[in-house]
Protein backbone atom coordinates (compact mmCIF):
# COMPACT_ATOMS: atom_id res chain seq x y z
CA UNK A 1 0.00 0.00 0.00
CA UNK A 2 1.22 3.66 -0.64
CA UNK A 3 -0.11 6.41 1.91
CA UNK A 4 -1.54 9.43 -0.05
CA UNK A 5 0.79 12.48 -1.41
CA UNK A 6 1.09 14.74 0.63
CA UNK A 7 0.25 17.60 -2.18
CA UNK A 8 -3.30 16.50 -1.84
CA UNK A 9 -5.81 15.51 -4.51
CA UNK A 10 -4.41 14.80 -7.84
CA UNK A 11 -6.42 14.98 -11.19
CA UNK A 12 -6.68 11.58 -12.88
CA UNK A 13 -8.58 10.25 -15.95
CA UNK A 14 -12.45 9.46 -14.35
CA UNK A 15 -14.72 7.55 -15.13
CA UNK A 16 -16.29 10.01 -17.44
CA UNK A 17 -13.38 9.08 -20.32
CA UNK A 18 -15.45 6.08 -20.61
CA UNK A 19 -18.12 7.82 -21.87
CA UNK A 20 -17.55 8.93 -25.77
CA UNK A 21 -17.77 12.69 -26.21
CA UNK A 22 -17.64 13.17 -22.74
CA UNK A 23 -14.21 13.26 -22.16
CA UNK A 24 -12.59 14.75 -19.41
CA UNK A 25 -10.04 15.47 -16.30
CA UNK A 26 -12.22 14.14 -13.07
CA UNK A 27 -10.33 15.61 -9.55
CA UNK A 28 -10.74 12.51 -8.24
CA UNK A 29 -8.36 12.81 -4.82
CA UNK A 30 -5.51 10.18 -4.96
CA UNK A 31 -6.19 7.32 -2.34
CA UNK A 32 -3.77 5.08 -0.90
CA UNK A 33 -3.80 2.36 -4.10
CA UNK A 34 -1.11 3.16 -6.91
CA UNK A 35 -2.34 0.99 -10.43
CA UNK A 36 -1.53 -2.45 -9.89
CA UNK A 37 -1.50 -2.11 -6.24
CA UNK A 38 -3.39 -4.93 -4.33
CA UNK A 39 -6.69 -4.05 -2.86
CA UNK A 40 -6.94 -7.38 -1.40
CA UNK A 41 -6.10 -11.08 -2.77
CA UNK A 42 -7.29 -11.69 -6.25
CA UNK A 43 -8.34 -7.79 -6.86
CA UNK A 44 -5.48 -5.19 -7.84
CA UNK A 45 -6.70 -1.66 -8.32
CA UNK A 46 -6.92 0.34 -12.01
CA UNK A 47 -8.14 3.66 -10.99
CA UNK A 48 -10.62 5.47 -8.71
CA UNK A 49 -14.24 5.74 -9.82
CA UNK A 50 -15.14 8.49 -6.69
CA UNK A 51 -15.80 8.77 -3.01
CA UNK A 52 -19.29 9.16 -1.51
CA UNK A 53 -19.94 9.40 1.93
CA UNK A 54 -17.85 6.91 3.45
CA UNK A 55 -17.17 4.35 1.06
CA UNK A 56 -14.92 4.66 -2.28
CA UNK A 57 -15.67 2.74 -5.70
CA UNK A 58 -12.03 1.90 -7.54
CA UNK A 59 -12.06 0.34 -11.00
CA UNK A 60 -9.97 -3.20 -10.38
CA UNK A 61 -8.99 -6.00 -12.28
CA UNK A 62 -10.13 -9.60 -10.68
CA UNK A 63 -7.60 -12.48 -10.94
CA UNK A 64 -10.07 -15.12 -10.76
CA UNK A 65 -13.12 -13.78 -13.27
CA UNK A 66 -10.22 -12.23 -15.39
CA UNK A 67 -12.37 -9.04 -16.04
CA UNK A 68 -12.84 -5.54 -14.75
CA UNK A 69 -14.86 -5.04 -11.58
CA UNK A 70 -15.93 -2.68 -9.26
CA UNK A 71 -14.88 -2.37 -5.85
CA UNK A 72 -16.80 -0.68 -3.31
CA UNK A 73 -14.52 -0.59 0.41
CA UNK A 74 -14.23 2.20 3.07
CA UNK A 75 -12.39 5.09 2.65
CA UNK A 76 -9.17 5.36 4.58
CA UNK A 77 -10.08 7.26 7.37
CA UNK A 78 -13.63 5.23 8.01
CA UNK A 79 -11.76 1.30 7.53
CA UNK A 80 -12.43 0.35 10.97
CA UNK A 81 -16.24 2.28 11.14
CA UNK A 82 -18.45 -0.71 11.99
CA UNK A 83 -21.51 1.78 10.38
CA UNK A 84 -19.60 0.97 6.82
CA UNK A 85 -19.26 -2.69 7.17
CA UNK A 86 -22.97 -3.07 8.22
CA UNK A 87 -23.93 -0.53 5.53
CA UNK A 88 -22.02 -2.88 2.98
CA UNK A 89 -23.69 -6.03 4.76
CA UNK A 90 -26.85 -4.01 4.51
CA UNK A 91 -26.02 -3.17 0.58
CA UNK A 92 -24.69 -6.92 -0.08
CA UNK A 93 -28.38 -8.31 1.17
CA UNK A 94 -30.19 -5.75 -1.03
CA UNK A 95 -28.07 -6.54 -4.10
CA UNK A 96 -28.81 -10.43 -3.66
CA UNK A 97 -32.55 -9.46 -4.19
CA UNK A 98 -32.23 -7.37 -7.59
CA UNK A 99 -32.13 -8.37 -11.12
CA UNK A 100 -32.61 -5.58 -13.19
CA UNK A 101 -30.19 -4.37 -16.58
CA UNK A 102 -29.74 -1.05 -14.96
CA UNK A 103 -28.22 -2.17 -11.97
CA UNK A 104 -24.89 -3.87 -11.72
CA UNK A 105 -24.32 -7.31 -10.24
CA UNK A 106 -23.05 -8.09 -6.76
CA UNK A 107 -20.06 -10.58 -7.56
CA UNK A 108 -19.27 -11.30 -4.11
CA UNK A 109 -19.42 -9.95 -0.75
CA UNK A 110 -16.70 -9.51 1.53
CA UNK A 111 -18.07 -7.32 4.13
CA UNK A 112 -16.76 -9.43 6.97
CA UNK A 113 -13.05 -9.51 4.87
CA UNK A 114 -10.04 -7.80 7.31
CA UNK A 115 -10.67 -4.88 3.99
CA UNK A 116 -14.48 -4.50 4.38
CA UNK A 117 -15.45 -4.98 0.41
CA UNK A 118 -17.93 -5.63 -2.37
CA UNK A 119 -17.32 -6.36 -5.82
CA UNK A 120 -19.53 -5.33 -8.58
CA UNK A 121 -20.77 -5.56 -11.95
CA UNK A 122 -18.52 -2.70 -13.97
CA UNK A 123 -21.06 -0.48 -15.67
CA UNK A 124 -18.46 1.49 -18.25
CA UNK A 125 -19.58 5.40 -18.08
CA UNK A 126 -19.39 8.01 -16.27
CA UNK A 127 -21.31 9.42 -13.36
CA UNK A 128 -24.28 12.37 -14.23
CA UNK A 129 -22.72 14.75 -11.86
CA UNK A 130 -19.08 14.60 -14.22
CA UNK A 131 -21.39 14.58 -17.22
CA UNK A 132 -23.03 17.59 -16.59
CA UNK A 133 -19.95 19.16 -15.63
CA UNK A 134 -19.75 19.16 -19.89
CA UNK A 135 -23.19 20.43 -20.58
CA UNK A 136 -26.33 20.01 -20.00
CA UNK A 137 -28.82 17.29 -21.16
CA UNK A 138 -31.29 17.48 -24.57
CA UNK A 139 -34.52 17.27 -23.38
CA UNK A 140 -35.49 14.00 -25.57
CA UNK A 141 -31.87 12.38 -23.12
CA UNK A 142 -33.39 13.66 -19.81
CA UNK A 143 -36.67 11.47 -20.55
CA UNK A 144 -35.18 8.79 -21.85
CA UNK A 145 -32.90 8.97 -18.48
CA UNK A 146 -35.91 9.59 -16.30
CA UNK A 147 -37.71 6.59 -18.29
CA UNK A 148 -34.65 3.94 -17.77
CA UNK A 149 -34.30 4.95 -13.77
CA UNK A 150 -38.42 4.46 -13.68
CA UNK A 151 -37.91 0.91 -15.09
CA UNK A 152 -34.89 0.31 -12.60
CA UNK A 153 -37.23 1.87 -9.58
CA UNK A 154 -40.37 -0.22 -10.59
CA UNK A 155 -38.21 -3.42 -10.24
CA UNK A 156 -36.66 -2.28 -6.86
CA UNK A 157 -40.21 -1.40 -5.68
CA UNK A 158 -41.66 -4.60 -6.82
CA UNK A 159 -39.58 -6.26 -4.07
CA UNK A 160 -40.69 -4.23 -1.43
CA UNK A 161 -37.42 -2.06 -0.92
CA UNK A 162 -36.87 1.90 -1.25
CA UNK A 163 -33.37 3.05 -2.70
CA UNK A 164 -33.49 6.44 -0.80
CA UNK A 165 -30.40 7.80 -2.34
CA UNK A 166 -31.21 8.47 -5.86
CA UNK A 167 -28.38 11.42 -6.77
CA UNK A 168 -27.20 12.11 -9.67
CA UNK A 169 -23.23 10.67 -8.39
CA UNK A 170 -25.00 7.46 -7.98
CA UNK A 171 -26.35 7.59 -11.74
CA UNK A 172 -24.05 6.00 -13.88
CA UNK A 173 -24.67 6.91 -17.91
CA UNK A 174 -23.23 5.72 -21.18
CA UNK A 175 -25.16 6.69 -24.44
CA UNK A 176 -28.56 6.11 -23.97
CA UNK A 177 -28.30 3.73 -21.23
CA UNK A 178 -28.23 4.09 -17.45
CA UNK A 179 -27.26 2.15 -14.26
CA UNK A 180 -28.10 2.90 -10.85
CA UNK A 181 -25.43 2.62 -8.21
CA UNK A 182 -24.93 2.70 -4.20
CA UNK A 183 -27.41 1.08 -2.62
CA UNK A 184 -26.47 1.23 0.73
CA UNK A 185 -28.77 3.29 2.32
CA UNK A 186 -31.85 1.16 0.89
CA UNK A 187 -34.36 0.50 2.97
CA UNK A 188 -37.68 -2.24 3.40
CA UNK A 189 -41.06 0.15 2.29
CA UNK A 190 -42.35 0.85 5.70
CA UNK A 191 -39.62 0.09 7.60
CA UNK A 192 -37.65 2.42 10.03
CA UNK A 193 -35.41 4.87 8.97
CA UNK A 194 -31.52 5.01 10.27
CA UNK A 195 -30.50 8.08 12.79
CA UNK A 196 -28.84 11.73 11.26
CA UNK A 197 -29.47 13.58 8.46
CA UNK A 198 -30.82 11.89 5.17
CA UNK A 199 -28.01 10.90 2.36
CA UNK A 200 -28.31 12.88 -0.55
CA UNK A 201 -30.15 15.66 1.29
CA UNK A 202 -30.88 18.10 -1.66
CA UNK A 203 -32.63 15.83 -3.57
CA UNK A 204 -34.93 13.96 -0.87
CA UNK A 205 -38.71 14.51 -0.53
CA UNK A 206 -40.29 16.32 1.86
CA UNK A 207 -41.53 13.28 3.81
CA UNK A 208 -38.08 11.56 4.22
CA UNK A 209 -37.00 14.81 5.69
CA UNK A 210 -39.46 14.48 8.58
CA UNK A 211 -38.20 11.31 8.35
CA UNK A 212 -41.78 9.22 7.76
CA UNK A 213 -41.14 5.74 6.86
CA UNK A 214 -39.88 4.33 3.70
CA UNK A 215 -42.32 4.81 0.47
CA UNK A 216 -41.64 4.30 -2.65
CA UNK A 217 -42.80 7.50 -3.84
CA UNK A 218 -40.08 9.27 -1.63
CA UNK A 219 -37.89 7.84 -4.58
CA UNK A 220 -39.86 9.53 -7.27
CA UNK A 221 -39.12 12.95 -5.89
CA UNK A 222 -35.37 12.24 -5.83
CA UNK A 223 -35.73 10.60 -9.70
CA UNK A 224 -37.70 14.50 -10.74
CA UNK A 225 -34.39 16.17 -8.48
CA UNK A 226 -32.36 13.99 -10.62
CA UNK A 227 -33.76 15.06 -13.99
CA UNK A 228 -34.62 18.56 -12.96
CA UNK A 229 -30.59 19.16 -12.66
CA UNK A 230 -30.05 17.06 -15.97
CA UNK A 231 -32.53 19.75 -17.57
CA UNK A 232 -31.21 22.85 -15.75
CA UNK A 233 -27.31 22.52 -14.37
CA UNK A 234 -28.77 22.67 -10.63
CA UNK A 235 -30.14 20.55 -8.06
CA UNK A 236 -33.68 22.34 -7.36
CA UNK A 237 -32.97 22.37 -3.84
CA UNK A 238 -29.56 23.67 -2.26
CA UNK A 239 -27.79 20.92 0.28
CA UNK A 240 -27.38 23.41 2.79
CA UNK A 241 -30.78 23.45 4.94
CA UNK A 242 -32.17 26.39 6.20
CA UNK A 243 -31.31 27.34 9.85
CA UNK A 244 -32.32 25.17 12.40
CA UNK A 245 -31.66 22.19 10.84
CA UNK A 246 -34.97 22.09 8.38
CA UNK A 247 -34.23 21.68 4.80
CA UNK A 248 -35.52 24.11 1.85
CA UNK A 249 -37.84 21.47 0.80
CA UNK A 250 -40.25 21.68 3.02
CA UNK A 251 -39.95 25.44 3.46
CA UNK A 252 -40.81 25.99 -0.77
CA UNK A 253 -41.09 24.53 -3.90
CA UNK A 254 -38.32 24.52 -6.76
CA UNK A 255 -38.04 26.61 -9.28
CA UNK A 256 -39.99 25.67 -12.84
CA UNK A 257 -37.43 24.11 -15.37
CA UNK A 258 -38.58 26.64 -17.97
CA UNK A 259 -37.87 29.74 -15.46
CA UNK A 260 -34.20 28.31 -15.85
CA UNK A 261 -34.29 26.97 -19.34
CA UNK A 262 -37.40 28.30 -21.37
CA UNK A 263 -36.63 26.59 -24.56
CA UNK A 264 -37.80 23.22 -22.74
CA UNK A 265 -40.81 21.88 -23.78
CA UNK A 266 -43.88 22.27 -21.63
CA UNK A 267 -44.41 18.52 -21.53
CA UNK A 268 -41.08 18.09 -20.00
CA UNK A 269 -41.63 20.90 -17.37
CA UNK A 270 -44.72 19.35 -16.21
CA UNK A 271 -43.12 15.84 -15.89
CA UNK A 272 -40.55 16.73 -13.65
CA UNK A 273 -42.84 18.77 -11.40
CA UNK A 274 -45.43 16.15 -11.27
CA UNK A 275 -42.49 14.19 -9.40
CA UNK A 276 -41.73 16.96 -7.25
CA UNK A 277 -44.85 17.57 -6.08
CA UNK A 278 -44.27 18.42 -1.96
CA UNK A 279 -47.44 15.99 -1.09
CA UNK A 280 -46.77 12.48 -1.90
CA UNK A 281 -50.32 12.22 -2.85
CA UNK A 282 -50.04 14.15 -5.91
CA UNK A 283 -47.14 12.37 -7.46
CA UNK A 284 -47.09 9.65 -9.57
CA UNK A 285 -48.23 6.38 -7.38
CA UNK A 286 -46.34 4.38 -8.43
CA UNK A 287 -42.88 4.23 -10.80
CA UNK A 288 -45.19 2.07 -13.45
CA UNK A 289 -47.28 5.31 -13.52
CA UNK A 290 -44.18 7.59 -13.57
CA UNK A 291 -43.32 5.98 -16.67
CA UNK A 292 -46.44 6.21 -18.85
CA UNK A 293 -46.21 9.82 -17.61
CA UNK A 294 -42.43 10.23 -19.06
CA UNK A 295 -43.24 8.41 -22.17
CA UNK A 296 -46.48 10.89 -22.78
CA UNK A 297 -43.81 13.70 -23.00
CA UNK A 298 -41.66 12.18 -25.41
CA UNK A 299 -41.11 14.82 -28.50
CA UNK A 300 -43.66 14.08 -30.90
CA UNK A 301 -42.77 10.76 -33.40
CA UNK A 302 -40.06 9.68 -30.83
CA UNK A 303 -41.32 5.94 -29.51
CA UNK A 304 -40.62 4.80 -26.01
CA UNK A 305 -38.06 2.04 -25.10
CA UNK A 306 -40.42 -0.99 -25.31
CA UNK A 307 -42.87 -2.63 -28.12
CA UNK A 308 -45.98 -1.21 -28.90
CA UNK A 309 -47.97 -4.02 -28.01
CA UNK A 310 -46.24 -3.63 -23.90
CA UNK A 311 -48.14 -0.14 -24.48
CA UNK A 312 -51.42 -2.05 -22.94
CA UNK A 313 -49.89 -3.95 -20.62
CA UNK A 314 -48.17 -1.06 -18.82
CA UNK A 315 -51.78 0.74 -18.48
CA UNK A 316 -53.21 -2.36 -17.15
CA UNK A 317 -50.46 -2.48 -14.81
CA UNK A 318 -50.64 1.26 -14.11
CA UNK A 319 -54.32 1.49 -12.84
CA UNK A 320 -54.38 -2.06 -11.42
Amino acid sequence: MHAPPAAGPTPRLGAAAAWPGRLTLTPIPARRFLPGDRICPGLLACDPLGVSGRTERWLAWSAPLWSRVVVKLPTEEHMDDLRVVRRLRREGRALRRLRHPAIPRLLDDAHDHPVPHLVLEHFPGATLDQVLTEGLLKPGEVLRLGMRLASCLHHVHDRGLVHLGIEPACVAVRGDQAALLDFDGMRPAGGSLPPGRPLAAAYQAPERCLREPPDPRMDLFSLGAVMYEAATGRPPFQAAGAPGGEHPQLLETAPRVRTLRPRLPLELDAAIHALLEPDPRHRPRSALEALHLLASALPFGELPAWPAFADELLERERVR
